[in-house]
């Protein structure tokens, strides 16, 4: 597949994601997708989606990278350098990622109550 391809699919999952709210395109800068409305854990999110909808991951190393190394990336540039385009084989390649995205979703819950997350 081409990066064209991905970087229109991540366009649509970020619109989906955000509910619209967010309008952007290949020419967004990353940091403009963030606000009060769209987040960090927004953002990755979305990144997961990608990820399980094409079965294709992002390199390892881009998970170690803060926020800052890249955000003034547009889109196109980000999936071009981040997304590793080979299909993932490894069966719980999906499952793994949303565990990983679990677990960032329960430390912002943590961080923002401070605490554990009231009882529903």
């Amino acid at each position: 597949m081409s990066t064209t391809f991905y970087v229109s699919s991540f366009i649509e999952i970020l619109h989906y994601v955000s509910e619209d709210i967010i309008q952007c395109d290949a020419g967004t800068a990353i940091s403009e997708l963030f606000g009060d409305e769209f987040d960090d854990l927004d953002f990755e999110l979305a990144l997961t989606c990608l990820e399980a909808t094409h079965k294709v991951g992002f390199k390892e190393d881009f998970w170690k990278l803060e926020i800052e190394s890249y955000e003034e990336m547009t889109i196109e540039e980000f999936i071009e350098s981040f997304l590793d385009p080979n299909e993932q084989k490894d069966p719980l390649f999906v499952t793994k990622r949303f565990l990983f995205y679990e677990r960032s979703l329960c430390d912002a819950m943590r961080e923002e109550y401070e605490g554990p997350p009231p009882e529903l």
